[in-house]
């Protein structure tokens, strides 16, 4: 029997008629349903694309997996450990290529089960890309634009490595799925590296004890390897316990302290002389402020908590934000106008209104119960990044 895209979906709605239609050929079936799933699925073409072509590991392929991770540590670790040794006279080169080298070895992580040539262009082009970008440009410390595409490049390299775990397909962009495991490897990697830190230090104790000094081979080794290691490592950890969920607790736990001392620190700053008009360090506060805030509200809605004062708290805490980055914003129009246009202001003010359009974003979506589509919004993130790595160096001509 023919099957064909459209009489799978006439039947969609009906469970018994897929079956047969599966049953009386299954390999034309299977090739519709994953062409239908790489186009654009719903629920149903999900179910029987995981049906058909999920893959479970077995030993032999967890093996694989171990083996495969291990070498994507060693890449990861080569040029820290090189700059730690300070194998270059200058380091520079090494610094720009180690958050692209740990965004390709993660989008290789990955990959892994669906490695094929078009996956791993598409999956570590993007940050080869940024490299040889970041090569190219100037070595000018003291440029402005220059450093925050730097860290702007971030942003980006986090949006490739998302586009590699969503197995380099574009319309399935998962979100939610990515940024819980981002969270969930911050947090274990921080766990790894503090309780790395308290061997080390008894190991060096101990040496030091018997009158044998290891402290730059424990620094420059053990640690720096440490370092490469936490985050494959936390995510096996991530894939082997999925159902403990740290980001949860931890979101449970922040969202009404940040909540309170958001207030407090409000309420005091409106009677104190110092205001991000004219003091830098607390206009600066207040932006590492919103970009927390913004992170725990995302966290919050993709962990869908159900609980009085969190919901309570992820209500009004999008408020005092907006008029904390008001007060933000209307700071650098001031200091736009008094001490002129750089860089730096310019950069701040469209990060500022980008994360007041999130904000605005989030209330509109908590009046209209759809707090779920928060995700929808983190692609303009990408572009404005975009924007500051690619174009303000340029139209600032790298001051």
């Amino acid at each position: 029997m023919e099957i064909t895209k459209e009489i799978i979906t006439e039947n969609m709605n009906a469970p018994r008629n897929l079956e047969i239609l599966y049953q009386s050929n299954k390999k034309g079936f299977a090739e519709i349903i994953k062409s239908m799933y790489e186009e654009e699925s719903n629920l149903i073409i999900e179910y029987w694309y995981v049906r058909l072509f999920y893959k479970s590991l077995d030993k032999k392929d967890n093996a694989k997996k171990y083996v495969f991770t291990a070498f994507l540590i060693i890449f990861s670790w080569i040029p820290i450990r090189l700059m730690f040794a300070d194998f270059f006279h200058d380091n520079n080169y090494l610094i720009k290529s180690i958050p692209v080298m740990f965004s390709i070895t993660l989008s290789l992580f990955f990959l892994f089960g669906s490695i094929n040539v078009k996956n791993i262009v598409l999956g570590i082009l993007p940050s080869i890309v940024i490299y040889i970008y970041s090569v190219l440009l100037p070595n000018n410390h003291l440029s402005q634009s220059l450093s925050n595409a730097f860290y702007f490049s971030f942003v980006l390299l986090w949006f490739f490595i998302l586009f590699a775990e969503s197995n380099c397909n574009i319309k399935k962009l998962q979100f939610t799925v990515f940024i819980e495991k981002t969270g969930e490897t911050i947090i274990w990697s921080t766990m790894f590296i503090i309780g790395g830190g308290i061997i080390v230090g008894l190991s060096l104790a101990l040496f030091n004890a018997i009158k044998i000094n290891a402290d730059d081979f424990y620094y420059e080794n053990i640690m720096t390897l440490g370092l490469a290691a936490s985050p494959f490592v936390s995510l096996l950890v991530i894939e082997s316990i999925n159902r403990v969920k740290l980001s949860v607790i931890i979101a449970n736990i922040f969202l009404p302290l940040i909540f309170v001392s958001l207030i407090v620190f409000g309420t005091i700053s409106v009677f104190t002389e110092t205001k991000p008009y004219e003091d830098r360090d607390i206009f600066i506060v207040y932006n590492i402020m919103m970009v927390i805030v913004i992170c725990v509200l995302i966290f919050t809605s993709i962990n869908g908590i159900h609980n009085k004062i969190i919901n309570i708290c992820s209500c009004f805490l999008p408020i005092i934000t907006i008029i904390l980055d008001v007060v933000t914003i209307s700071a650098v129009i001031y200091r736009l106008n008094k001490y002129g246009i750089t860089a730096n202001k310019i950069t701040l003010l469209g990060t500022n209104i980008t994360m007041l359009g999130h904000l605005l974003y989030m209330v509109y979506l908590k009046t209209k119960h759809k707090i779920e589509l928060n995700m929808a919004y983190l692609p303009v993130y990408f572009f404005w990044a975009f924007c500051v790595v690619f174009v303000l160096p340029f139209i600032f001509r790298m001051a």
